[in-house]
């Protein structure tokens, strides 16, 4: 717990490097202090023990980022403290935020972000929504300016809507929500929110999480984040149900995509339920693997299927499915397809395998161009006919 002052400026949003200063959100006199809680996802106090990155492109972007989702209608409704964004110097995968308004990620979660605005914003969004939570004083003035922003977008751009449809339901379920995992429900959204009127689409929400649970959950790295939060298919569902105000929202403030500061959304998709199995007789392997992938338009689409033993890729044995650095890699091609879903299958010779080990790390992974938009592992026995 940290205590804080809170004074009254009278100037209007000075911006200052990265921090952002701001007149205060409640009629706090100088000198007032009051208390509040450091949110999830880390330690504030362990930040001094490591070095912050200056000056490099992903400071700005973080910064440019801030800017303009402060800068929205939604976002002066935020309290009235000076905003920054800190790049820590970690390998672990991180983000926090305190009630001061200082934002902290670490190095380790860039790798998510891959030059996507949209996604940075969906990080700072969050951590926005808990400065927000931490501050219970500005919440009021937030839902009702959001219920003024969906009755608007409801209406085509104009304010002639009902409020009585909107304005009593719009996120009232999600602050009903109680308990650390309730509170995570409620940045998200709040978050969310910010985004869509600040020109990110809501969609850059479902990409995080996925590139979190799919592309990045199964390294130790990343498990700080995933123990602190509710599990990333719950949340996604979640996600989802508060699409459609975001959406509208977005769409209102935003009608020409391709000029908002998300731009276009980059591709992203799912792999289902997977499994991968011997033939009988233990001749070959076969993988069953069902796939969903969106905006991959102009790009190759493919699934890729290998195995991994004491973290290395398994060699090929023979010059079939064999991949330029020697490892064996099973391809499955989709050809013009913008979305898709599909349940694919693939299939090697287990002679193509390059190993005697049985205990092995089964990987198949959803590709669209150079990305790698979705990735599952799970560990495999084969016992001549079964892989458990």
């Amino acid at each position: 717990m940290w205590i804080a002052e809170v004074d009254t400026l009278d100037s209007e949003p000075i911006f200052s490097g990265v921090g952002l200063s701001f007149r205060s959100c409640a009629p706090y006199g100088r000198g007032l202090a009051f208390l509040f809680f450091v949110t999830t996802l880390g330690a504030p106090g362990a930040a001094a023990r490591y070095r912050f990155l200056h000056g490099t492109t992903d400071n700005r972007v973080a910064t440019s980022v801030l800017r303009s989702l402060l800068s929205t209608s939604l976002g002066r409704t935020l309290p009235k403290v000076r905003y920054r964004v800190m790049l820590l110097e970690r390998a672990e995968a991180n983000a926090y935020s305190t009630g001061d308004g200082t934002i902290a990620i670490t190095t380790g979660l860039l790798p998510v972000f891959q030059g996507d605005r949209g996604v940075w914003a969906a990080v700072i969004g969050h951590e926005l929504g808990h400065v927000l939570l931490a501050h219970p004083e500005c919440v009021r003035q937030f839902r009702s300016v959001l219920a003024e922003a969906y009755v608007k977008a409801s209406a085509g751009g104009t304010e002639q809507a009902p409020k009585n449809l909107v304005q009593s339901s719009v996120g009232q379920g999600v602050f009903r929500l109680k308990g650390s995992h309730g509170i995570e429900y409620q940045a998200d959204f709040i978050g969310m929110m910010l985004m869509a009127e600040a020109g990110y689409q809501p969609e850059y929400t479902l990409i995080l999480e996925q590139r979190l649970l799919y592309g990045l959950g199964s390294q130790p790295e990343f498990l700080a984040m995933l123990t602190h939060h509710p599990r990333m298919e719950l949340r996604e569902d979640r996600t989802r149900k508060s699409m459609d105000a975001a959406s509208a929202i977005f769409r209102a403030y935003w009608p020409d995509v391709a000029q908002s500061p998300g731009g276009n959304l980059p591709p992203y998709g799912e792999i289902g339920a997977w499994t991968v199995r011997e033939t009988d007789g233990g001749n070959a392997l076969v993988f069953e693997v069902p796939v969903q992938f969106h905006r991959a338009a102009g790009m190759q689409v493919r699934v890729a299927a290998f195995f991994l033993y004491h973290e290395r890729r398994v060699r090929a044995a023979t010059a079939q499915n064999r991949a330029i650095d020697g490892s064996l890699v099973v391809n499955a091609f989709f050809k013009g397809a913008v979305n898709g879903s599909d349940a694919v299958t693939l299939e090697t010779p287990a002679r193509a395998l390059a190993t005697r080990h049985r205990a092995l790390q089964a990987v198949v992974a959803l590709m669209a161009g150079s990305r790698m938009i979705a990735v599952a592992s799970r560990r495999i026995k084969l016992r001549g006919g079964v892989a458990r």
